[in-house]
């Protein structure tokens, strides 16, 4: 099993349940302290716990047969801001954490990275395309685009899916570096995704660097929100 696996262990009852259980409510964002929202739902006993900065509910997607909650927190640090998605099941009275992605990041130098999360066509992948740029000049951008892909691992998980390694010296080899460090944060527990877990696995105040790449474009990059 690779550090990608989505290192998801399911309750013997829950998964014995699972085919009769009837569908899951809605679930929705509930603030339960400071700095702390609760990823929860009618009859949920044990809530998924983020930290609260920006908390938003993305739009659900189905996936293996479920129906995947998608919340959205960020972590903010030094006029960079990195942005994460949660990525939810509701088993029973539980909401069980499958992935934990980066999302949207917004550096204090002006460079930036968004994610578009969908389901494939099949629903047994969520596709994640990602558009990143760095200034290159008063209007000019450096960018890179590319697409990851998390596959649904029965009964309950989801597991990375590269088509290919990243290529070195690129964004998208530093974001995969975040992956690996957000995969070993969903092994842990929901205990670790507090703002202490993700500043010691090195992921509160990530930078982008700018890489070597295609030549300059006016085109200015999506970052995340629907703006530029």
């Amino acid at each position: 099993m690779t550090l990608f696996r989505r290192a998801l262990v399911c309750a013997a009852p829950l998964l014995l349940a699972r085919a009769a259980r009837a569908a899951p409510a809605a679930l929705r964002l509930e603030a339960v302290g400071e700095g702390v929202a609760a990823l929860t739902g009618t009859g949920v006993r044990r809530p998924l716990l983020l930290p609260a900065g920006g908390a938003r509910l993305l739009p659900a997607l189905a996936c293996g047969g479920e129906m995947l909650s998608v919340a959205g927190f960020a972590l903010a640090e030094g006029g960079a801001v990195l942005e994460w998605a949660a990525v939810a099941l509701a088993l029973d009275d539980a909401v069980v954490l499958l992935a934990l992605e980066p999302l949207r990041w917004r550096g204090a130098e002006g460079g930036r990275m968004g994610t578009r999360i969908s389901a494939s066509g099949d629903r047994m992948r969520l596709v994640l395309q990602r558009d990143s740029a760095m200034p290159a000049g008063p209007t000019l951008w450096r960018r890179e685009a590319w697409t990851d892909y998390l596959a649904w691992a029965p009964p309950c998980g989801l597991a990375d899916a590269p088509v290919r390694a990243a290529p070195a010296d690129t964004r998208q080899h530093e974001v995969a570096d975040w992956r690996r460090r957000a995969a070993r944060l969903v092994a842990e527990g929901p205990a670790a995704l507090t703002a202490a877990g993700f500043a010691a696995a090195g992921l509160q105040t990530a930078r982008f660097t700018l890489a070597a790449g295609g030549p300059p474009t006016p085109r200015r990059p999506w970052d995340g929100r629907g703006r530029v």
